[in-house]
């Protein structure tokens, strides 16, 4: 489930043309709720941003395994990193 909402995050940002606030963000995903079971989270917002953060090598969240997204600088707005492949 973790990887199909990694790759719902990841299609928003491109619906958004690369970068999005976490607003647009939880927008996105929240239109795939009980496909992606976020109704098991007291708080799936907040899980949406922890899974940003950890794959992220701009936060100190991040767990060293998939770099997907980059800080713009601008609270909240998120982009995305192109792949190397």
């Amino acid at each position: 489930m973790k990887r199909l909402l990694l790759r719902k995050i990841q299609f928003a940002l491109q619906h958004h043309g690369g970068t999005a606030s976490l607003k647009d963000i939880y927008a996105y995903v929240e239109k795939s709720y009980y496909q992606l079971e976020l109704d098991r989270y007291k708080d799936w917002k907040g899980h949406v941003n922890k899974q940003i953060r950890a794959h992220s090598s701009d936060s100190a969240s991040f767990t060293g395994k998939e770099d997907l997204f980059y800080s713009t600088g601008n609270k909240g707005i998120w982009g995305l990193r192109q792949s190397n492949n």
